[in-house]
């Protein structure tokens, strides 16, 4: 094929070839002869030396004349055209298709389904290819990632087939950046472009700006979808009570338009608890409130949905998973036989533990509360098993998290030894003191249980009874009265107490007015004891009286137990379809779990050594991990992104204001570098130019060696 010129012109300045001759004609060196009379004392020179000289001074000007020659070729440009250059040649092309995958893009509107609208506009695209070009495929959704690279038309084509639009969120900025980094790679001699194939949510345009193209570069914009497409979406799902909110689950109306009575439905454990109607106006949001029943302890799943057809189904469901802790299981210990129950020391104790107590709805609360009478006190608190504490053997469990033990006068033989090895074995046990405890026989029954020795009774001047003056409320026994207002502990009136010697390694939880201990906790083994001095009923304080008595009596016993958390339901774990979910309180479990997914799939996934969990959900709904037993580890449910309910878009002209355009052009590839960007012909002057400056350093090496 012959080369063309740009400037065949300047070829004429190859006249000046003759220069580096007539410089090598002149400097020639010519032998003068002059008259001796000896030449005994001059060196002979040897016939090769001077022909090796000669040909040196010869491969020197053939060098300066190929530098000469070399720079005026690369001045005048030669170039070959490209195949599919000339007159009524078509230029090939190369065109990024930045697909959008994004949850929107499974809505339907008044043209029917976005995404079958989409793929229909990207294969109209790619039929106005020709074999000869190219086209690469960017997708948009979760994560944005390069499917297929430069490739023929129909490889691109039948991706599309395979491809179905996520639950993720999109960002058209960055299917940008990744077009560019495609293009900046891509083969020389194509006319390039990039094509975007998207609804254009607003949330999907907001990092265009940030991502600039190539300036001349031609980006198409292919809109599917209505621009305002009505919606109603199911927002959040809250099941935990909270002081000022009940359970409770957001309906949204994110449409343009008054939505008609939407019907509403609470499933818990795949069953319906609730079912409403619903009418919203456009923007508008509502509450609903939710009532759980009564459920057993272990892992549950709800499911708040909305059973309307609307643009957008994805969003018409809301997961949760949660966990109803095990109750706390509480003995109260009573002396008194025979009297009526209000009457008994410990009334005061199970009407807060347990108001329902010898009613159906017994057990349903925190507590699960038994009586016993103190002839049956140290039946009650065997423990199972041959080994005498839970210490040894972690899996042995104690029948009763905590005792409440009202003053008695004295114990059933084996009682206190039975309480004792109840404590060291993981349990708690409250000790309150009244008229029936006596100084002797109290420091002997509990010896080195009790955080306190037992002096002597004091009783209060009349007209002026103690009063609580200070509490640990950080303790998890007055923890309900650490916010404001949520109770004054100096309005119970105390007209009897003992005075005590706190016991070493005790902890003082509150003291009344004259600085004397009220409330003592001490731990021994692997449980705990508390000490109250004053009486578990009406006899020496009327705090029974007063509604702080139920939340201090509660903090006892979630104390006692080593309960820090007092809901009766607990949340698990949420995350965002398209963002990472780190779990780092699982405790130690096996590093090896199977993941439960809401389609009934199952994979094996790892857990590190101190229970830590990244996962990145891809469907929504309820997520599980089991161990090998088939036991229920932690439960995450994964819901769709909330911005992706909003389907409002903008339009395409608008989006092409949001597109910038660099400055300055792309950096070329180095086949660009080397044989010019034009697409129509490859150029060839700068390799004569870095010829000409490789010849001109071995011109230089040779000068020299000839000079010497």
């Amino acid at each position: 094929m012959p080369f063309f010129l740009t400037n065949a012109v300047l070829l004429a300045a190859l006249a000046g070839l003759g220069i580096p001759i007539a410089i090598h004609l002149l400097l020639k060196r010519r032998q003068v002869r002059m008259p001796f009379s000896t030449v005994r004392f001059f060196s002979p020179q040897e016939p090769q030396a001077k022909s090796r000289r000669k040909l040196r001074n010869l491969l020197l000007l053939l060098l300066r004349l190929l530098i000469f020659a070399l720079i005026v070729f690369a001045f005048a440009r030669p170039f070959l055209p490209s195949a599919n250059s000339g007159p009524g040649a078509r230029q090939p092309r190369q065109v990024v298709l930045v697909l959008d995958r994004s949850l929107s893009l499974s809505a339907r509107d008044s043209s029917g389904l976005r995404w079958d609208a989409a793929r229909r506009r990207a294969r109209e695209l790619l039929s106005t290819l020709t074999a000869t070009d190219k086209a690469a495929l960017v997708s948009c959704a979760g994560r944005t990632e390069v499917l297929l690279g430069f490739a023929p038309p129909a490889l691109v084509a039948a991706r599309l087939d395979e491809l179905q639009p996520t639950h993720s969120t999109s960002d058209l900025g960055e299917g940008l950046r990744e077009a560019n980094r495609l293009l900046a790679t891509a083969e020389p001699g194509f006319q390039s472009s990039i094509a975007i194939v998207s609804d254009l949510q607003r949330s999907a345009a907001d990092s265009v700006s940030a991502a600039p193209v190539p300036p001349g570069l031609d980006v198409q914009v292919l809109q599917v979808g209505d621009l305002i497409a009505p919606n109603l979406a199911v927002t959040d799902l809250q099941l935990e009570a909270g002081e000022t909110n009940r359970p409770f689950a957001t309906l949204a109306n994110l449409g343009d338009e008054d939505a008609p009575a939407a019907e509403v439905e609470l499933l818990v454990d795949d069953k319906s608890l609730l079912t409403r109607s619903i009418a919203l106006r456009a923007g508008a949001s509502t509450n609903i409130e939710i009532a759980l029943p009564n459920l057993p302890e272990g892992w549950h799943h709800a499911e708040f949905r909305l059973n309307s057809r609307d643009a957008l189904a994805a969003d018409n469901r809301r997961h949760l998973a949660f966990i109803v802790p095990p109750p706390l299981r509480v003995l109260v210990a009573e002396g008194r036989r025979g009297v009526r129950s209000f009457q008994e020391q410990s009334f005061f104790l199970t009407a807060a533990l347990d108001p329902n107590l010898g009613t159906p709805a017994a057990g349903t609360g925190r507590f699960r509360v038994e009586n016993t009478d103190l002839a049956q006190l140290a039946a009650r608190l065997v423990i199972p098993g041959s080994l005498p504490t839970a210490s040894t053997n972690p899996t042995q469990r104690l029948p009763f998290d905590a005792l409440f033990l009202p003053a008695q006068r004295s114990l059933p033989a084996g009682a206190a030894e039975a309480i004792g090895r109840f404590v060291r074995a993981g349990g708690g046990v409250a000790l309150f003191l009244g008229t029936e405890a006596t100084p002797a026989g109290f420091n002997s029954a509990f010896a080195d249980l009790l955080p306190a020795q037992i002096l002597q009774t004091e009783a209060a001047e009349s007209g002026n009874p103690w009063r609580l003056a200070e509490a640990i409320r950080t303790s998890a026994v007055f923890d309900a009265f650490r916010t404001a207002n949520s109770g004054n502990l100096a309005v119970p009136e105390f007209l009897a107490r003992f005075s005590l010697q706190p016991a070493p390694g005790a902890a003082v939880l509150a003291r009344f007015d004259d600085g004397v201990p009220a409330v003592l906790t001490r731990s021994l083994g692997a449980g705990r004891t508390l000490l109250v001095n004053t009486s578990s009923d009406t006899a020496w304080s009327d705090w029974p009286k007063h509604k702080t008595f139920v939340p201090w009596i509660h903090g006892i016993a979630r104390h006692l137990a080593a309960r820090t958390d007092d809901r009766l339901l607990v949340s698990g774990s949420t995350a965002t379809i398209g963002s990472e979910a780190t779990l780092d309180n699982l405790g130690p479990v096996d590093t090896h779990l199977t993941l439960i997914l809401p389609d009934g799939r199952e994979t094996n996934t790892l857990v590190g050594p101190r229970g830590e969990w990244h996962f990145e959900p891809e469907l929504p709904g309820v997520h599980r991990l089991r161990d090998a037993a088939g036991a229920t580890v932690h439960e995450l449910a994964a819901h769709v992104p909330a911005v992706e309910s909003d389907l409002s878009g903008i339009r395409a002209a608008d989006f092409s204001q949001l597109l910038v355009r660099k400055a300055s052009p792309a950096e070329p590839s180095l086949a660009g570098t080397l044989f010019g960007s034009d697409q129509n012909r490859r150029e060839y002057w700068r390799l004569l130019l870095m010829g000409a400056i490789a010849l001109l350093f071995v011109e230089t090496f040779v000068a020299n060696r000839s000079n010497t």
